[in-house]
């Protein structure tokens, strides 16, 4: 389901977009998210999985 546009006639993903584009993203992170695909531990790689599995078991 696509978001509905703004009056400015941009929806939320391309606000989420533009975000991340400009480096804002990071800044509303935690420092312990991985900045890059290098950085992921396997700790961090299995919190992930965790949490996709709770998604699918709702």
């Amino acid at each position: 389901m696509d978001a509905e546009p703004t009056p400015q006639g941009r929806n939320d993903a391309d606000e989420l977009a533009a975000l991340i584009a400009a480096g804002g993203f990071w800044r509303l992170a935690p420092e312990w998210v991985p900045r890059g695909p290098g950085d992921a531990t396997r700790s961090t790689l299995l919190d992930v999985q965790a949490g996709l599995r709770r998604l699918v078991d709702e």
